[in-house]
Order: C-alpha cells, then structure tokens, then sequence
C-alpha cells in the first residue's frame, strides 16, 4: 500500500522556511555564561527558530485562509483607533451603550495598531481581526492588557473600519486571540480556537501548520546535524608574549 504524500505547502510559507534556515545557518551567536561552549551555537540557533517559528505558523494560516474564496485576508494591515474609542472603552458604559456610540473613523487619525490578520468573510457578512499566538509560553502582564484593550477596541469599531476601508457593510464584527497550542492569558470571551476559525471558515488549518512544523523541523534537525556546524572558533585568551 503507497504511503500517502505530505500536503505541499505553498510558495510564500516554503520561501519563508528557506531564508528563516539560511539566516539561522549564519546566526553569530553572543556567549552566555550557562551554556557549553560546545552547544553554544546549537542553543542559540535554536532559541532563535522558536522565535522565528511564530511568523512560519501565521504564513502558513494566512495562505490557507486566503484559498478560501469567500474570504478577504490581509495580513497585519494598520489600523488606527481613535482618541474617543479609547475613551469609550475605559469608561464604564453598558455592553448596549457601548454599541451604540457613535464616532467617525479615518486612516491616519488615532493610535496605530496591526492585528496579524484581518479577514472580510462574505458569507457570514463578518469582518474578523485575528491575533495568532503559539499559545505555549507566558507573555508579558503588560501586553496581554494592552492586548485586551486592542480587541475591544476593534469589536467597537470594525464596521465602521470594514466600510471606510473595504467599502463592505457588516453584520458581525470578531476580534480574538488565536491560541495556536492552546495557552493565553487573554478573558475566554476574546479567544477562539482553531477549531472554531476551520468550522467558521471551512479551512483544513490544522494540517497547515502541521505541514509547516514538519518540514520546518526536517530542515531544522538536517542544519543541527552537519557534521561541521559553523562551531565559532575560540579566541586565545593568552597574552601575547612580551
């Protein structure tokens, strides 16, 4: 029986993958007192591919999101909210008031913001901003509430975000953190799981980043293993003779 082939993934993820592996095959690691000398190299290289693997995961959502055809998606596009939105969220309005304030919006007038993505969903009449986070270390107290500030934000002000920049008039307005593996320290009521985004979207993302994890750690492990791995050579710390 044929073994069934690996799911190909597109271009932009795979061109990514290749400059992240070249970077990393260059990488000047700085000496930290903890580490051997002799996997010094090793542990930098690999600190570095966890922090790289975060932009590989949101490639990889992105393209998969973007062959669906009812869906617009832009990657972190800026969006910018304005003074009295701020204001608005910070108050102590009713869940009724808030959603019948009344504010104009305008690109360029108000604090910049970048969600990771933002989707137009013409099926569900929905504009959806999405936060990608791995979801499996703890981030900082201080952004996780500027965080919670950005999304509420954005939920007040999506519709009229989706018709001054898209020209689109919706229904349904999300804005939420995407917890990859399952870990954030945002409210539940400003999560949504993987899950959900293929139910709503009707995307196969589970094997994207699936895909994206396999090849990016084959070509990870294939780098680690040379038999010469660009070890930097130790600096005598001898005094020249005199």
């Amino acid at each position: 029986m044929s073994q069934e082939s690996p799911p190909q993934l597109p271009p932009p993820v795979t061109s990514l993958m290749s400059r992240t592996i070249d970077r990393l095959r260059r990488l000047k690691v700085q000496p930290d007192p903890i580490v051997p000398i002799r996997y010094r190299q090793s542990y930098g290289v690999l600190t570095s591919a966890v922090r790289s693997d975060g932009q590989l995961l949101e490639m990889a959502i992105y393209e998969a999101l973007r062959a669906m055809p009812h869906l617009t998606v832009i990657r972190t596009p800026p969006v910018f909210i304005p003074a009295v939105v701020d204001q608005i969220i910070s108050s102590s309005m009713s869940d009724e008031a808030l959603r019948q304030s009344s504010f104009h919006y305008e690109r360029g007038n108000g604090r910049r913001i970048a969600p990771d993505l933002v989707l137009i969903d013409a099926n569900r009449q929905a504009i959806d901003f999405l936060e990608l986070k791995r979801g499996l270390a703890k981030t900082d107290s201080g952004k996780t509430r500027q965080t919670i500030r950005d999304l509420r934000c954005l939920r007040l002000m999506g519709r009229r975000f989706a018709h001054a920049e898209f020209g689109v008039d919706v229904t349904v307005v999300t804005a939420a953190v995407c917890p990859i593996h399952g870990v954030t320290a945002v409210p539940v009521d400003l999560q949504v799981g993987m899950s959900e985004l293929e139910n709503r979207y009707g995307a196969d993302l589970s094997t994207a980043v699936s895909a994206a994890y396999t090849e990016f750690g084959r070509q990870l492990e294939e780098l680690l293993s040379q038999p010469v791995f660009e070890q930097p050579a130790e600096r005598s710390q001898q005094l020249p003779p005199g």
